[in-house]
């Protein structure tokens, strides 16, 4: 199972440090079905979609698909998303337990979907950026976040554009704020006294890590206006696929 993991974990990551989306989403439900326990899982793929994360970050800034150093022009996004997940973890944890959890995730699929419709849609024209966009975006995503465990990525990645940042850029902006937001989350299991199971973790880490140069290298010879397309089309599947799940 070791090598099983470690292929699974660098073509998962392979397509999350690529296109901002898909690590947890794709991961999570396989593992399960390989047959580990939930309690097993979600702490791993937290630990390593924090070092990929910061990996697939740094990458991305030293290859120049995107700018986050002290005086970079997307530390600022970056920060912001980073910070807002704060706000929309606490309200979508206060609502999680006041609203129906199916009526939520039907609401959240169909959010991500139509953002990554509107981003075909809009995908070759000139979209003005501001900040509020991206603090209302950091809010929605995380409160995505926190009431079903997944969807980070696609809808900031493509929130990012409809807001006006550039593709190559979204991507590495969504692997510093989703890293954050798994420091976040992986700190407060622990204090909290949970266990990571390093059998799991080990080959997970490792095959995530390793996919991390690729991808980052394969988004820096991409043409931004078709990955923003592609970009869409995989939101909207991802969209699709969480009302499809919620539903059946």
């Amino acid at each position: 199972r070791t090598y099983i993991i470690l292929g699974l974990c660098f073509a998962c990551e392979l397509i999350d440090s690529g296109l901002g989306m898909g690590y947890g989403t794709i991961l999570t439900p396989t593992l399960l079905l390989i047959g580990y326990s939930p309690a097993d899982i979600v702490p791993t793929i937290l630990i390593s979609e924090l070092l990929s994360g910061f990996a697939a970050a740094f990458f991305h800034n030293e290859i120049k698909n995107v700018e986050l150093g002290w005086r970079g022009r997307h530390l600022k996004p970056a920060a912001l998303l980073a910070a807002g997940s704060v706000a929309g973890v606490t309200v979508g944890i206060f609502l999680a337990f006041a609203l129906p959890t199916t009526a939520l995730r039907i609401l959240i699929g169909c959010i991500i979907l139509l953002s990554g419709l509107f981003v075909v849609l809009w995908s070759r024209s000139a979209v003005e950026y501001r900040h509020w966009k991206i603090l209302a975006l950091a809010t929605v995503a995380s409160f995505n976040k926190a009431v079903s465990g997944g969807g980070y990525g696609p809808l900031v990645t493509s929130g990012q554009i409809l807001s006006g940042v550039q593709g190559k850029a979204a991507v590495g902006i969504t692997s510093f704020a989703e890293a954050f937001t798994c420091l976040l989350a992986t700190t407060l299991f622990l204090l909290k006294g949970g266990h990571v199971n390093l059998i799991i973790l080990i080959p997970m880490c490792t095959g995530a890590l390793l996919s991390v140069p690729f991808s980052v290298f394969a988004v820096s010879k991409a043409n931004d206006d078709y990955l923003k397309i592609l970009i869409g089309i995989l939101t909207m599947v991802m969209g699709a696929l969480t009302i499809y799940k919620t539903l059946s």
